[in-house]
């Protein structure tokens, strides 16, 4: 199934169900530390925000960030936090104004692979020169429905193997730093990588 709209109904009622049990930082062992060591200026774009942990965070941390989620139910939460929520999925997402940080931790992997290149083009677009791209992948060469935490609910996951994110992102960013991460909770090896926009 790659039809996008079928797709974003299935993600979107699996997050819009799955209500605060997201709430939380992803990848808290080491995304904080990332953002800290790498992050820069102050305007930041956070793709799939979910219920907004990781926004809220960094604006205690002084950031300023425009958040999208398209799944309403936590758009809601993420608003009730005070946060700056448009309900949007990246590829409808445009705008003018540019970013000294972009993040994606593990919502590119809802992105149908036929559409990933012009989404990370667009991407590289939103950056202020040598702004940084922080984004999660899930390790693999297919696209498929899954249920991989066994909630009854399925997804649509595209993955990607190493190969295949540096013929994606070479073109615009030079990567600073990757780190493969297994997740337990729903088997699978995550891909982490710290981008910089080239020149």
């Amino acid at each position: 199934m790659t039809n996008s709209e079928d797709i974003d109904r299935l993600n979107s009622e699996f997050y819009n169900a799955a209500g605060s049990s997201f709430d939380k930082i992803p990848f808290e062992d080491i995304l904080p530390g990332l953002i800290k060591k790498y992050g820069k200026g102050h305007e930041v774009l956070e793709i799939g925000s979910a219920t907004g942990a990781l926004a809220a965070w960094l604006e205690e941390l002084g950031y300023s960030v425009t958040c999208l989620e398209p799944a309403l139910k936590p758009a809601a939460l993420a608003k009730a936090k005070g946060l700056r929520v448009q309900t949007l999925r990246i590829q409808d997402f445009e705008t003018a104004d540019t970013f000294d940080m972009v993040l994606a931790i593990s919502s590119l992997i809802h992105v149908p692979k036929k559409e990933l290149p012009a989404q990370i083009k667009k991407i590289a677009r939103f950056l202020r020169p040598k702004g940084i791209f922080i984004a999660s992948f899930i390790e693999g060469s297919d696209e498929s429905l899954e249920d991989p935490t066994h909630k009854g609910k399925m997804r649509f996951f595209s993955k990607c193997s190493e190969p295949e994110l540096d013929q994606l992102l070479s073109p615009y960013f030079d990567v600073m730093e990757s780190h493969k991460i297994y997740s337990k909770k729903m088997d699978r090896a995550f891909l982490l990588h710290v981008c910089v926009k080239k020149s």
